[in-house]
């Protein structure tokens, strides 16, 4: 039996008939080539979804939200056609109404991981339309394609979830000492395990944070802050929001500590920074930003001028003194 990409790319954007499903489920049990290529051509359909334009994440949203609507007023034969539909249009979702086993099980063992290195930053599009503003120096795990009864994904380091509702399938950010468990919000989670550092802020909506060794359980609403430090979890209210303006290519140093801004440098300008003081300098600022763009000597120049403490570089300008 042959069996043409064209089959595959039709099952993976959900405009086959159970027919062809039923087809491509014998023809992969037939050898392990089949199951090769079978995994040749998702890795290619795979790689065509990680990225969208804004317009096209407008109409993934737009979809998503109104199957998620259709899907309580409708019979379940007309939310299938809409959700057909809307796989045609953008070749998104896939519906379990189509899988056979065998492929269901190759198509469960797929798994995305993205990384950003130190001076990176990367809009990507979940399979559900999700979108997450992934930090420099940072790393999210998730699955090729939602299953069972929630949407779960594991970060290290920092995004910002713009989460697509979904009251039957609850959306749950895995990290090194909290679950983050969402039903439709925007927030950012900053995770970092190797200095036990951990916080979300929720600009919209709710949350619920699960103490991953403990069990505790703590819920968020709105404009809210909780920050995990000395062994405990805080919640303080959600004041200024200039600490996000990474996703527009702006640093913010209102309020931070010298050591913590020098964190920040490392990880937009990919340097290595190392404090030859005794004492951390005080920045002279109050509200101050600062455009990643403008690169590294800029942004110290302009903090040198109201700070107690000057710099200099090694001749490859990968470390950077201060003293």
């Amino acid at each position: 039996m042959k069996v043409d990409r064209n089959l595959m790319y039709r099952f993976f954007q959900n405009a086959n008939t159970e027919e062809e499903a039923e087809i491509l489920g014998k023809w992969l049990k037939e050898s392990e080539a089949n199951e090769q290529e079978f995994r040749k051509a998702y890795d290619v359909f795979l790689v065509s979804q990680m990225f969208l334009t804004s317009e096209e994440v407008g109409k993934v949203r737009r979809l998503a939200e109104t199957r998620m609507l259709k899907r309580r007023h409708l019979t379940y034969a007309i939310c299938l056609t809409a959700s057909i539909a809307a796989s045609l249009l953008l070749g998104f979702f896939i519906s379990d109404h189509f899988f056979t086993r065998p492929v269901r099980e190759l198509v469960e063992e797929s798994a995305m991981a993205f990384s950003n290195s130190p001076g990176q930053i990367t809009t990507i599009t979940l399979p559900d339309g999700t979108v997450v503003n992934l930090n420099a120096d940072s790393r999210i795990e998730y699955p090729a394609v939602f299953y069972g009864d929630e949407r779960r994904v594991r970060l290290e380091g920092e995004a910002i979830f713009d989460v697509v509702h979904d009251e039957e399938k609850p959306f749950v950010v895995e990290t090194f000492r909290y679950d983050i468990k969402v039903l439709g919000t925007k927030f950012d989670v900053t995770a970092e395990s190797g200095k036990d550092r951990f916080s979300t802020a929720l600009m919209e909506g709710r949350l619920a944070l699960t103490d991953r060794i403990d069990g505790e359980r703590c819920e968020m609403t709105a404009n809210t802050v909780a920050t995990y430090a000395d062994g405990r979890l805080e919640l303080s209210p959600l004041e200024n929001r200039d600490d996000f303006l990474w996703t527009e290519g702006i640093i913010s140093v209102a309020g931070l500590p010298f050591d913590r801004l020098m964190e920040k440098f490392e990880k937009y300008y990919n340097v290595k920074i190392v404090l030859r003081r005794d004492t951390l300098p005080k920045i002279g600022y109050g509200r101050l930003r600062i455009r990643i763009s403008d690169g590294i000597y800029t942004a110290l120049d302009i903090l040198e001028r109201t700070s107690d403490f000057t710099y200099a570089s090694d001749t490859a300008g990968s470390v950077i003194y201060i003293y």
